[in-house]
């Protein structure tokens, strides 16, 4: 069965509602006289009958025909416009190609003053023409006067550009490439290239609660099966309404456009240069560069009016909440929350402690996480993901590896992107730069919102007086399907909470000295009567298991046992019993004393 007919078998299941076709006695797929009718006001008799024979024809499994996906019916309705839209600029060109030839063949042939000399096309023009670009308006026709050579090539903000001949080709230039620049809106960054699409004109999109055995690694899909009696925590995403307001003069990038031009090769020109110039050089790069800021760490703050009514422009920042956004406002919440019932269910990793390239413990930490995953989790140990990163930090653990391992140095220049003894690599988003975390999420978990419908993207163009605005709408967004499913590390400092103390750890005594020992008696002081019983205190020692000996300053009061320490009082006096340690190669001398007073007659 052809790729194509499953393509469009599929889309009609989508537009009918069915997830499988009928079948009649032979096991042959047909449609109901119903479904004809449906698709007969949609799409005329023509395609019905078409459709029917095909289908009547396929002997394939039932199985391999289903309904589009989301993205796969966005594709193939943006196809059939652009198909369409296609078929007509060809005939349009035919026609104008048709024109333009007879016109030069006339004008080739026809004198242009009394000295005989001709008017010649040059071959930029044609290749000009022949791309679609209208020479009869004013930017166009300098542009390749200029790309030529013309002396008369000179160009102001009265004469060259004419902001209603350039709203005109705007105008047309979106209606002709809407999804062209659809995708120039919706552009890949160094986040977005990490995540799933959803393509959903809701608000907001929320994964569905389900139970799993034990674990939370299933084959992921929009919701999961109920197998088991764990709970986990299915996330909202919500989706952001965004907008460009974009001022531009155009005869102030004129030289741009110009630079931009020569550079292009004349056999690639293409039609509206000037409008594909402001889209592509000017609108595009940019608006990724802010995307990448906003979906990772924007928050989303509603833009209130003024007391006269008026709205100031907002900071890209303030578009939407990004996905580190939420991740930190849930660290921040559970950080202090002692009620594990109430806590987000992410993951999280080393938490507490601060991490900082200047006291060289982002390989530790980073190490000791995914070590985290892989002994905590190890069936996420065993799958492919990306350790999405701050690139300062990405940075600073090369530099720490390199130092430690300086004859692995890569020897073709290429970054250490993985993370030894794990399935893990680095995914560096530019939207974390400068935030200290990280964090380790399946690609499936990690999502990206997206308009359903083209048609839903606003772009408009509105001139005045010589400058000209440009007016762009769509709805995005980030976040999270499953909070169990992600695993991360929020630097304290960056959610602005205290960091957990490492334990207090003694000293290591510098090399070449000794470190000193502790003896002590429970008491400084000490009495007994001869001829009756007398315990004798006995010293302790730190650290334990080093010899002691006992003396006394008077044997004629009392003596001892200089390995147990045990007194026999002699006679009335006073004497000083010390125990005393005498030092090794690790350890210095030490010693304590008590003074004993002894009473009665003696022996």
């Amino acid at each position: 069965m052809k790729k194509e007919f499953k393509m469009v078998a599929g889309w009609v299941m989508s537009v009918l509602g069915i997830q499988n076709f009928a079948k009649d006695d032979n096991g042959k797929l047909f449609l109901t006289d119903e479904q004809k009718n449906l698709l007969s006001e949609k799409y005329g008799q023509q395609f019905v009958e078409g459709f029917s024979a095909d289908l009547a024809k396929y002997n394939g499994s039932a199985a391999e025909v289903t309904p589009l996906t989301a993205e796969e019916r966005l594709e193939l309705d943006a196809s059939r416009k652009e198909v369409g839209q296609l078929r007509d600029q060809i005939k349009q060109l035919k026609r104008a190609e048709d024109g333009f030839k007879a016109t030069i063949s006339k004008l080739e042939k026809q004198a242009a003053d009394d000295h005989g000399t001709q008017v010649e096309v040059s071959a930029l023009e044609q290749a000009a023409i022949k791309a679609g670009v209208d020479l009869s308006l004013k930017h166009n026709r300098f542009l390749v006067d200029f790309m030529q050579g013309k002396v008369n090539a000179a160009y102001s903000g009265n004469s060259t550009i004419d902001t209603q001949e350039l709203k005109k080709e705007f105008g047309k230039y979106v209606d002709s490439n809407r999804l062209e620049i659809l995708k120039g809106l919706f552009g890949v960054t160094e986040s977005t290239q990490f995540m799933s699409t959803i393509i959903t004109d809701k608000t907001e999109v929320r994964a569905n609660q389900a139970s799993v055995v034990g674990s939370v690694l299933q084959q992921f899909v929009p919701a999961w099966t109920p197998s088991g009696a764990a709970k986990f925590h299915p996330l909202t995403i919500k989706n952001f309404k965004c907008k460009i307001n974009v001022p531009i003069i155009p005869s102030d990038i004129m030289e741009s456009i110009l630079g931009y031009m020569y550079d292009e090769q004349t056999s690639q020109m293409q039609s509206m240069p000037v409008v594909r110039y402001i889209l592509k050089e000017l609108i595009f790069p940019k608006l990724d560069e802010e995307r990448e800021q906003a979906l990772a760490v924007g928050k989303f703050v509603e833009n209130e009016p003024d007391g006269n009514g008026e709205y100031s422009a907002s900071s890209p920042l303030n578009s939407m909440d990004g996905y580190l956004t939420q991740l930190v406002a849930k660290f921040v919440a559970d950080y202090e929350q002692e009620d594990t019932t109430k806590l987000s269910g992410v993951r999280w990793l080393q938490k507490g402690k601060q991490i900082n390239p200047d006291e060289k413990n982002v390989r530790a930490i980073i190490d000791a996480a995914v070590k985290e995953v892989s002994d905590k989790y190890p069936l996420y140990a065993k799958k492919k993901m990306k350790v999405h990163i701050d690139p300062v930090l990405a940075d600073a653990y090369r530099r720490e590896y390199l130092e430690e391992y300086k004859w692995l140095k890569n020897q073709d220049g290429t970054h250490k992107n993985d993370i030894d003894f794990s399935n893990f690599e680095f995914g560096e988003c530019e939207g974390m730069r400068g935030t200290g975390c990280f964090f380790i999420t399946p690609k499936e978990n990690f999502k990206h919102l997206m308009s359903h419908n083209p048609q839903n993207l606003v772009l408009r163009f509105q001139e005045q007086d010589y400058m000209v605005k440009i007016f762009g709408e769509w709805w995005e967004g980030a976040g999270f399907w499953m909070a169990e499913a992600i695993f991360a590390y929020i630097s304290p400092e960056y959610a602005e909470v205290e960091p957990e103390e490492d334990p207090e750890t003694d000293p290591e005594p510098a090399p070449g000295t000794k470190s000193n020992v502790t003896v002590a008696f429970a008491s400084a002081t000490a009495s007994a009567t001869v001829g009756q019983e007398f315990t004798s205190p006995v010293a302790t020692i730190t650290p334990s298991g080093k010899a002691l000996k006992y003396s006394s300053s008077d044997t004629g009061v009392a003596t001892v046992n200089e390995d147990t320490g045990e007194v026999t009082l002699v006679a009335a006096g006073e004497t000083v019993i010390t125990a005393a340690f005498a030092g090794d190669e690790d350890y210095n001398a030490g010693s304590d004393s008590y003074t004993l007073t002894v009473s009665g007659e003696g022996i």
